[in-house]
């Protein structure tokens, strides 16, 4: 390499790295709030008591809530997800962090038995049984 292209170089490195330092001294960096981590988590069957803390869980997600059996996530003594497990509708708190709960929620009701539904989408449903030839559409 030519040494005045090598000077040309450093110095260049050198205004990169001194705007990026006057960068970071004029926007500090914002603090993180702390990810909220559980310390404790129950996942059990859902009772009649449930009842009400499901119908939040589908008036927060603006759904209405299913009818049945249920696995719910329950963390000090407030339900935060639920999965139905003959259904396969899982619902949410959708202001709390719950992908984890949901992941625990569906891995138990595999556990108990439930399939995992493959298709939900009602599009998706009829592109299926169009693929599978005119018999599956009369069903």
């Amino acid at each position: 390499m030519n040494p005045l292209n090598a000077y040309l170089v450093l110095e260049l490195m050198h205004d990169h790295e001194a705007r990026a330092a006057r960068h970071r001294r004029a926007h500090p960096g914002r603090a993180q709030p702390p990810r909220p981590r559980y310390d404790a988590v129950t996942i059990r069957r859902t009772t009649p008591v449930d009842r009400k803390a499901l119908e939040r869980l589908a008036d927060l997600e603006g759904r209405t809530a299913p009818a049945g059996a249920a696995l719910v996530a329950e963390i000090d003594d407030r339900i935060l997800a639920a999965r139905w497990i003959r259904e396969g509708v899982t619902l949410a708190d959708p202001f709390r962090p719950t992908a984890e709960l949901v992941s625990l929620l569906q891995t138990r009701a595999r556990q108990l038995g439930a399939r995992p539904r493959l298709i939900t989408h009602p599009l998706r449903r009829a592109t299926a049984a169009l693929r599978r030839g005119p018999a599956a559409l009369r069903h």
